[in-house]
């Protein structure tokens, strides 16, 4: 043999064999080691968020006495000294209307408040506001709301919040969206109240409104077009409401004893929430909510056509001609459905995408011009 001539060895075929089962048994060892550490994170993830509900539950941040007690209240009346005897001697209607925001949104409050104030019948009505603020909201930012007091007859009542939703999954940064389910609780004394988001404009008289009939519901709202989130629930209807604009039933809410019902469940089932405080009502109240009409809440659709196509399929019988009635001449408008918000500089882009909210812009704006904050809201949402 050729000492330059290299030898090649074969495995032979037990030898095959053997290699091969070293390698099967090395992939199913991988196989099972990645396994198991998918069961410890998924065993993990359950086991902090059953600590999540348990620590979250009223029971463990507030009593209901202790909400109830420690709420700050800081009422102000605008041009009435005593409210029950100045409105015995005029006769005027008390319609209630609850709002909750933080100091970034007070501006669009603002607004809101101004539009509902200018479409008030002052002759019969006065409007009585239940703001609803972070437990540190520095009071004296409630200077815009106040100024509103040279134009107009209303009163205002102030309520800080105890931070008892700080564990709470925010929705666009913020937790004032839970500040709705806690009116039943705070407000003991009242039969009913309207209840506003901030991005509404009002631009009919509220009585009507005010007073319709609950024919047994705890809450009345605009029909919602995504019902499909509380499958997760075992409930499969079309019945859903939107909690933007609301007509509650808060002398029914505390007879039946559900007052509290709704802050447990939201603290327990946060993290199943597409729209938190939308779902828990949704489902804790899914026997007992009704549907306003439609003038009350209306979204910004373009036209009827639109409306039909996008939405009524998933909210069951809509009467077309209520809706387009709506669409024309709404009582109260909710300004969802346009983004960014309608009082925000659009872009060309913008503009094209949805005339409605340009049509919206206009109202937003001709409102705020009635304040003495025009300025300052045109400079911070037209200038961006």
């Amino acid at each position: 043999m050729d000492n330059n001539e290299k030898i090649i060895l074969v495995p032979t075929s037990k030898e095959k064999v053997n290699s091969t089962k070293k390698m099967v048994f090395s992939l199913d060892a991988n196989k099972f080691i990645i396994s198991l550490l998918i069961i410890i994170v998924i065993i993990q993830f359950f086991v902090i968020n059953l600590l999540l509900f348990k620590s979250n539950t009223i029971e463990n941040l507030e009593t209901k006495e202790n909400i109830e007690n420690n709420i700050e209240i800081k009422e102000r009346r605008f041009l009435y000294k005593e409210d029950n005897k100045t409105n015995i001697e005029t006769n005027k209607i008390e319609i209630h209307i609850a709002m909750a925001f933080d100091i970034k949104i007070i501006y669009p409050t603002l607004v809101s408040v101004t539009s509902a104030l200018e479409n008030n019948d002052k002759n019969k009505n006065i409007l009585v506001y239940h703001f609803l603020l972070p437990h540190n909201f520095q009071m004296e930012k409630i200077d815009a709301i106040e100024s509103l007091k040279e134009k107009y007859d209303f009163r205002a009542n102030y309520y800080k919040i105890p931070n008892i939703f700080k564990n709470m999954r925010k929705w666009r940064n913020s937790i004032t969206i839970y500040y709705k389910l806690l009116l039943p609780l705070i407000l003991p004394n009242l039969e009913r109240i309207i209840f506003f988001d901030c991005d509404t404009l009002i631009f009919k008289d509220l009585s009507e409104m005010f007073f319709l009939p609950f024919n047994d519901a705890y809450v009345l709202g605009f029909p919602f077009h995504t019902p499909n989130v509380l499958y997760r629930f075992g409930i499969r209807s079309n019945k859903y409401i939107n909690v933007g604009v609301l007509l509650f039933n808060i002398k029914k809410i505390r007879e039946d004893g559900k007052d509290l019902e709704l802050i447990n469940f939201t603290m327990q089932k946060v993290n199943k929430f597409v729209f938190p405080e939308q779902d828990t009502m949704n489902y804790v109240y899914f026997n007992k909510t009704g549907l306003l009409p439609l003038k009350y809440g209306i979204y910004l659709v373009g036209n009827i056509t639109q409306f039909q196509n996008s939405y009524m399929p998933k909210m069951g019988k809509i009467d077309i001609n209520e809706m387009q009635k709506a669409i024309d001449d709404p009582s109260v408008v909710h300004l969802v459905c346009c983004n960014p918000k309608v009082w925000f500089k659009k872009t060309k882009h913008e503009r094209k995408f949805n005339h409605t909210c340009q049509r919206y812009q206009k109202e937003f704006y001709y409102y705020a011009n009635k304040t003495k904050y025009y300025d300052k809201i045109y400079n911070k949402y037209m200038k961006r």
